[in-house]
């Protein structure tokens, strides 16, 4: 996926990249728990920025967590917490709502989703 996601980002197409990452937790959801495990466990090859990368391992995160199971240990890596952080969806007025409504996962990197972000039908 984070191929995927690079190839996005070097288009400028963040909004592909962003649902890439969030179709994630659909895929994820959906798996039985072996493939729960081969989807989480390989430490993923940077998407070449650095928010993402922190995207990317706060939605493994935030997936095992919803689902009860131990994330891997790669999401702990330094290199997968932003020094600043980023409030995705770019508009001020919704920095309220995303620190209140993103989940721990991504908080703790330093990435801001607002409520619903993470939702799929």
């Amino acid at each position: 996926m984070a191929t995927e996601v690079g190839q996005c980002l070097v288009k400028g197409d963040t909004s592909s990249a962003f649902r890439l990452i969030a179709r994630f937790l659909e895929f994820y959801d959906k798996a039985d728990w072996r493939n729960r495990e081969r989807l989480v466990a390989p430490r993923p090859d940077s998407t070449g920025s650095e928010r993402y990368d922190a995207m990317l391992a706060g939605i493994v995160d935030y997936a095992c967590a919803t689902q009860r199971v131990l994330a891997p240990i790669w999401v702990n890596d330094p290199q997968f917490f932003l020094d600043e952080s980023w409030f995705v969806s770019g508009m001020k007025s919704l920095h309220t709502d995303a620190i209140v409504h993103s989940p721990i996962s991504f908080k703790r990197r330093g990435v801001f989703l607002t409520q619903g972000a993470l939702t799929y039908a």
